[in-house]
């Protein structure tokens, strides 16, 4: 009698194990995928994308750099954040496309890297066109209409 018990018991377990696994399971293929940032995948995405008199003349670590100084930019602004941070914003986040230019650039020059302001407008251009591609940033917001009606 006892050993029925004990299979039983097994059996139960077994089964609400099971039903907890196979529920979180499908809350889980319900939410979208976390966006996680591959520098290294990011860098061969932005160089595809690039031309071919820009890639002759820029490295690879250039690149990186210059991909982790927009990336550098987007966390002081606050549309970033770094894996396991967990600061969600209260409303939409800006990030002016110029005020990046001009950060990157003057990154560049600190370092002493000598780079072509356009070169690093297409940078930050196909950056942002892979973090649309891994879905970490979403489409361009409308402005709400002016209240005032100016």
């Amino acid at each position: 009698m006892i050993v029925v018990f004990i299979i039983l018991s097994a059996l139960a377990v077994l089964v609400i194990g099971l039903l907890a696994v196979g529920r979180l399971a499908g809350q889980l293929a319900g939410q979208p995928r976390a966006a996680v940032y591959d520098r290294a995948e990011a860098v061969d995405f932005v160089a595809d994308l690039l031309p071919d008199d820009v890639t002759a003349q820029l490295t690879y670590d250039e690149l990186a750099q210059l991909l982790q100084w927009h990336l550098d930019y987007l966390e002081e602004r606050g549309v970033a954040r770094a894996q396991g941070v967990e600061n969600v914003a209260s409303g939409p986040l800006v990030a002016a496309e110029d005020d990046a230019l001009a950060f990157v650039i003057g990154k560049a020059t600190e370092a002493g890297l000598e780079v072509d302001d356009v070169w690093v407008v297409q940078v930050i251009q196909g950056n942002e066109n892979y973090l649309e591609a891994i879905g970490a940033i979403g489409s361009e917001l409308s402005m709400p209409e002016d209240p005032t009606g100016k």
